[in-house]
């Protein structure tokens, strides 16, 4: 006898019983499980519970289930199943993402667009919204904002105290950024912007 191809369709000769029986057993992931609840499943007062609950149809016996199991692959099935599910999320998630950074591209090009118009028209132009979708749009190109690169974690083997002459620099470099900010007559922290 020729084993059909394995599919998370209805299978040659399969009944719709047979068919809805595998579907909650997908969703219990055994036949005991399956039995446990196949008296609440069409309790449910909506139409597909009821619509499902009718499909099912009298619970048959534990032999009959494990050879229906044996005859449609249920195990297989259900790992196909699972697959093909796990496949959809993830073509689902690509479109969203790309759904997204469309949005933010678009965004940026509409404030951008209102930039210029203004840097024209001789008007001083509203950076923080061009900055902020320009942000946004790099980070969704998964490049980053800043001037300087993004390590992950620091290599602490190569750590080491300053010597005296770096810490001599240190302080003679703090020196000269306060004195000049005396000059300018602000304190450290009240620095131009």
């Amino acid at each position: 006898m020729k084993i059909p191809t394995l599919t998370t369709s209805k299978m040659p000769g399969e009944t719709e019983q047979q068919y809805t029986t595998w579907f909650l057993y997908c969703e219990v992931g055994s036949i005991d499980k399956l039995l446990g609840v196949w008296g609440k499943v069409g309790q449910k007062a909506d139409e597909i519970g009821i619509d499902f609950g009718s499909k099912l149809g009298t619970k048959p016996a534990r032999s009959t289930l494990g050879e229906w199991s044996k005859k449609y692959r249920w195990v297989e099935r259900t790992d196909l199943k699972l697959q093909e599910d796990m496949e959809a999320i993830r073509k689902r998630s690509e479109k969203i993402k790309k759904e997204k950074l469309h949005r933010i591209a678009d965004a940026f090009e509409q404030i951008t667009t209102k930039v210029l118009r203004r840097l024209r028209k001789g008007e001083e132009p509203t950076i923080a919204e061009w900055k902020q979708v320009w942000e946004m749009l790099r980070t969704e190109l998964g490049e980053n904002i800043g001037k300087h690169e993004i390590v992950k974690g620091i290599d602490e083997s190569k750590q080491s105290p300053p010597t005296e002459e770096e810490k001599e620099l240190g302080k003679a470099l703090d020196e000269a950024i306060k004195e000049h900010y005396r000059k300018q007559g602000l304190k450290r922290h009240e620095k131009d912007v």
